[in-house]
């Protein structure tokens, strides 16, 4: 589901998420990146970061970049 087991880890912790931006639940969007995976910050009320590039493989996760790339 993952590009890596490092970001795979940060899922399971819930300090990262995979989910489309319409079902993401009790929170805010800070970025207006198109992706399915967010960093997220807070408790009660979740903040969520989009994802262009996976931190740790750097892997494209971004529909948005992915989409540039496949044009070349």
């Amino acid at each position: 589901m993952t590009c890596c087991a490092e970001l795979e880890r940060l899922i399971d912790r819930d300090l990262a998420c995979h989910s489309q931006a319409s079902r993401l639940e009790n929170g805010t969007i800070l970025t207006d990146i198109d992706t399915e995976f967010f960093l997220v910050f807070g408790d009660e009320r979740r903040r969520y970061v989009g994802m262009h590039y996976c931190p740790f493989c750097g892997r494209v996760l971004s529909r948005e970049l992915w989409n540039l790339e496949k044009k070349k």
